[in-house]
């Protein structure tokens, strides 16, 4: 069962030689690598190059305008000819057990739709900041696709052709991207299953993002939510809302400071007016006190006065 493993490259040459010799020291060998260098200004593509005649498994280089992640990973996977499929950061690393064991795994669960998969995430001098487990127990599906809890991009693999029948990747969206895709593979039942082996290394990149783009990302992550909340209202009768509205609370909290007036119209628009927070991992006690005395806009002022 041939994987494909599918790498954007965009101002990544730093990070590509890791990258490679971690996917061509993959215990499972029915592989293939396409690797497409989405108009970096930088050598990624002479990397690739460089890199090119080491690899021990098929090797194929795509060289295209910038165009973004969501179309490099699309122009990847129209050539691609795995049963399933490794979308891989290149600021990322897959352990040598990552696609043999998410494989076994598929074998044994009756070839799932999608697999979500642990990760440990380090910071850019490579200090562990936390890990991230999926365990396999109960799920609900719909939470935990609503609360983020389906980690990220290079831990999953992906059935490609379940990928291909929603239309791969949003090529519009700059953030939130696999949880969109998530999102549309489960409004046609994806089957999931859940690896609880670490095998992903997600590393963070030196410097910061730009408040303005934390605020638009932010504000896309909102949006999401709020299409997820609507078909689970509309398509779930009688199901309960209110731990949906509580993870679209606190993403609006955490919108506030980056764009205040997004924020207040998310909150006016999308939460039922009856709708009274409850502590969260986002959403202190001492918060929740406050924000029933003085209201939404107010009790945010004062918390952001206070730090």
């Amino acid at each position: 069962m041939k994987v494909s493993v599918i790498i954007p490259c965009y101002n990544v040459a730093r990070y590509l030689q890791r990258c490679l010799e971690h996917v061509f020291a993959q215990t499972y060998r029915d592989i293939e690598v396409i690797a497409v260098n989405d108009g970096s200004a930088d050598d990624s593509l002479a990397v690739l190059r460089a890199m090119e005649p080491q690899s021990p498994f098929p090797f194929r280089i795509i060289d295209q305008p910038n165009q973004g992640a969501p179309a490099a990973r699309n122009a990847g996977l129209a050539l691609a000819c795995g049963t399933y499929v490794q979308f891989l950061d290149a600021d990322d690393v897959l352990l040598p057990g990552k696609i043999a064991s998410q494989v076994k795994l598929a074998r044994d669960q009756g070839m799932p739709d999608l697999i979500i998969g642990s990760s440990r995430t380090l910071a850019p001098d490579g200090t562990l900041l936390y890990e991230t487990v999926q365990r396999n127990d109960q799920h609900d599906p719909w939470l935990d696709l609503m609360a983020n809890h389906l980690n990220v991009t290079s831990t999953l693999l992906w059935a490609r052709e379940a990928v291909v029948a929603v239309g791969g990747w949003d090529v519009r969206l700059r953030s939130s991207q696999e949880y969109d895709l998530m999102f549309r593979m489960h409004q046609r039942r994806v089957s999931v299953a859940y690896d609880p082996a670490i095998l992903t290394e997600i590393h963070k990149r030196s410097g910061s993002i730009t408040l303005t783009n934390q605020g638009a990302n932010w504000v896309r992550f909102v949006e999401l939510r709020a299409r997820i909340l609507e078909h689970v209202r509309t398509t779930l009768p009688g199901r309960d809302l209110r731990p949906f509205h509580q993870v679209l609370f606190d993403s609006i909290r955490v919108l506030y400071p980056l764009d205040r007036k997004a924020a207040l119209e998310f909150h006016r628009t999308l939460l039922p007016k009856a709708f009274k927070p409850a502590p969260s991992p986002t959403t202190t006690r001492s918060y929740v006190a406050l924000h029933n005395i003085v209201g939404f806009d107010l009790a945010n002022r004062v918390r952001s006065l206070l730090r």
